[in-house]
C-alpha cells in the first residue's frame, strides 16, 4: 500500500511545528519533521565529524530516513521548499526530492517576515537579515507552486495568521 504523505512546507520560523501539532490533534495522524529524520538517519549513516553541506545530498538522506523510520500509512511531513546553503545562498529543494517522497498534497506556510524573525530570535536567540529571509520566503513559495504544478499535486497556501479549518478540510479531502 502506498503511503499517503501530506507535505507541510515553510521557511524557518514560519510555524510548521506549531501548525502540525494542531493538525495532528484534529486529524489523528502522525507528524514527522524532515530535519529530525535527516538528523536521525545521519547518525546511522555518517561519522560524528561528517556533515552534509550539499542541499541535494541532504534531501537524499531524507529519502533514506523516510524508508527506514516511517511505516505509518498516512503522515504529515514538515520541511522546506527552499533552504540557505553553507554560503547563505538560497537553494530550492529539487523537484526530484518531492517526486521521490510522493506527497499526495502539499501546503506552504506564509507569514509576515518581521513576525518570523521575531519567532526565530525568541526561539534561537539569533537575529537574521530581513532581506535574506524575504528572498528565502519568496523562493519557498515559488518552488512550492512550481513543484505542485510539475507533479500535478494539489497545493494549499496557508497564512499562519488564519484559522486552520480550511487547511484541515483540504488535508482531510486529500486523505480520503
Amino acid at each position: 500500500m502506498k503511503r499517503k504523505l501530506i507535505f507541510i512546507g515553510g521557511i524557518h520560523g514560519a510555524g510548521k511545528s506549531t501548525l502540525c501539532k494542531k493538525l495532528i490533534s484534529e486529524l489523528k495522524i502522525p507528524h514527522y519533521s524532515a530535519s529530525e529524520l535527516i538528523t536521525r538517519a545521519q547518525k546511522g549513516l555518517y561519522t560524528k565529524n561528517k556533515t552534509v553541506k550539499n542541499v541535494t545530498k541532504n534531501q537524499d538522506v531524507l529519502l533514506v530516513a523516510l524508508n527506514e523510520f516511517v511505516d505509518e500509512p498516512c503522515i504529515l511531513l514538515d520541511g522546506h521548499f527552499a533552504l540557505f546553503d553553507a554560503k547563505q545562498k538560497v537553494q530550492q529543494i529539487p523537484v526530484e526530492t518531492f517526486a521521490s517522497i510522493e506527497p499526495i498534497a502539499m501546503c506552504v506556510l506564509t507569514s509576515d517576515i518581521e513576525l518570523i524573525l521575531e519567532r526565530i530570535a525568541a526561539r534561537d536567540g539569533i537575529q537574521h537579515d530581513k532581506s535574506a529571509y524575504e528572498a528565502l520566503s519568496d523562493s519557498e513559495l515559488a518552488n512550492a507552486k512550481s513543484v505542485a504544478k510539475r507533479l500535478n499535486i494539489p497545493l494549499f497556501i496557508h497564512d499562519t495568521n488564519n484559522d486552520i479549518l480550511e487547511l484541515t478540510q483540504f488535508i482531510s479531502s486529500n486523505l480520503e
